[in-house]
């Protein structure tokens, strides 16, 4: 990993929602998840790209046990103690894939407890690890964020929650929700780097323009998990085990790290969410109605 400033990083994660991190991949570790995502790519069938015309697709992690060393990964640890973060949980990811000559993103945020005073604190509850296996620019769809958006409204919270299904197959692709609006900052990166950032950031992605596929793998993980309260820890329970999650409709206790072969769950075991209370979990809503 290159030589970090982690006083500025956590700086830009507060203040803006999101920071890169260069180099957050070693060599040997993005050539390894470069072939890995390519042969999950290339058996993405056409209805799944379809249903995820924006996205371009939406694979889970939790069915390619051979993730775990990407989850796991000694340079994520780094990141996280370089940002403060002192207790790390993995719940889930996927793999994302614009295929050449595809469609913007759409906007959206990704948290899903609103209702909890806790979203609107400065508490950082929820993080993507997005890693980029490709060099991304403008050309190949590179990310696009609202830079504090995490923390003050936007009037594209206006908008339809993330993941409605006429969002993700473009069904007018007119919509406010692929274009270009003011504030927007367009993030480029190079292979191997990472962008972290806070759940509750408005990011979407331009469009691909190119004729080559842009890959990412995106982590999901809450950085200081035992200091949630006990609510959130059992949605995220959920969440983990894939029960009532609006990415993975169909499955219902589907195939999770937790059920992983025992070489690959013993490497990201220290990461999975524990939660064995009895709370009832946090109400499912990701619309920020209270976010001023």
């Amino acid at each position: 990993m290159a030589v970090m400033d982690w006083s500025q990083k956590r700086k830009a994660l507060a203040e803006d929602g999101y920071c890169v991190i260069e180099e957050a991949l070693s060599p040997a570790l993005l050539e390894a998840t470069r072939t890995q995502a390519a042969a999950i790519v290339d058996a993405i069938p056409a209805d799944h790209r379809a249903r995820n015309r924006s996205q371009g697709s939406l694979v889970l992690v939790a069915d390619h046990p051979g993730f775990a060393d990407l989850i796991a990964s000694p340079m994520n640890e780094g990141i996280f103690e370089g940002l403060g973060f002192r207790d790390p949980r993995f719940s889930s990811g996927y793999v994302i894939s614009k295929p050449p000559h595809s469609p913007a993103l759409f906007w959206h945020q990704d948290w899903w407890a609103w209702d909890d005073p806790i979203s609107y604190r400065d508490t950082v509850a929820q993080v993507f690890l997005f890693f980029y296996l490709t060099d991304t620019g403008l050309e190949n769809g590179c990310l696009r964020v609202i830079p504090g958006s995490h923390r003050r409204r936007h009037p594209l919270h206006d908008q339809p929650p993330a993941h409605d299904e006429d969002l993700s197959r473009v069904a007018d692709p007119d919509n406010l929700v692929y274009r270009s609006v003011e504030g927007e900052t367009p993030v480029e990166v190079k292979a191997g780097s990472a962008v972290i950032g806070d759940a509750r950031l408005l990011h979407g992605t331009y469009p691909n323009r190119s004729g080559a596929e842009r890959t990412l793998i995106t982590l999901w993980y809450h950085p200081d998990f035992a200091a949630l309260p006990e609510q959130i820890k059992a949605r995220i329970d959920l969440i983990f085990n894939r029960r009532g999650v609006d990415t993975d409709p169909d499955w219902t206790d589907g195939m999770t790290p937790a059920k992983w072969p025992a070489a690959n769950k013993a490497k990201v075991a220290p990461l999975l969410p524990d939660y064995d209370g009895d709370a009832e979990p946090q109400p499912w809503n990701r619309n920020p109605a209270g976010l001023r």
